[in-house]
């Protein structure tokens, strides 16, 4: 009798234990979402401080940003200027560069602020083609 009992409670613990992580996982990344201008929202006060992230969410950001923008350029338009597409390939390729430092330095465990500095060049690289990336888009 007890023999049957085993599947379904391992069953129920993993499908629990799976739900806890999906609920913490998402709450942490609606807390650390930032609006399109780039903004951290604070509060109804209109805090607009940068918090200090942690390795992990620098690079999961970053990695947010990366695939938000490459999915931009597999979106663009037929007749977007060639110009716009090849200057938004060029910041993916410094973008994923950068990310590619900062996944090195994580896994090395070296300096966090490194780590998070290499994140932050990656939204640099992103940001400072965004007319290019406005460019691609379909209107």
């Amino acid at each position: 009798m007890r023999a049957d009992l085993i599947l379904p409670i391992l069953v129920l613990a993993a499908a629990l234990t799976a739900a806890v992580y999906t609920y913490r996982r998402r709450r942490r990344r609606v807390s650390t979402r930032t609006t399109p201008a780039g903004t951290e929202i604070w509060g109804a006060g209109g805090d607009t401080r940068t918090p200090v992230l942690s390795p992990a969410e620098a690079l999961e950001q970053a990695e947010d940003a990366i695939r938000i923008r490459a999915a931009q350029v597999a979106a663009a338009s037929p007749d977007a200027p060639p110009q716009a597409l090849i200057a938004a390939e060029a910041a993916l390729t410094t973008a994923r560069t950068e990310l590619a430092e900062a996944r090195r330095q994580w896994a090395k465990g070296e300096n966090p602020a490194a780590v998070r500095e290499h994140s932050a060049r990656v939204d640099a690289a992103l940001q400072a083609e965004a007319p290019a990336f406005s460019a691609l888009r379909r209107d």
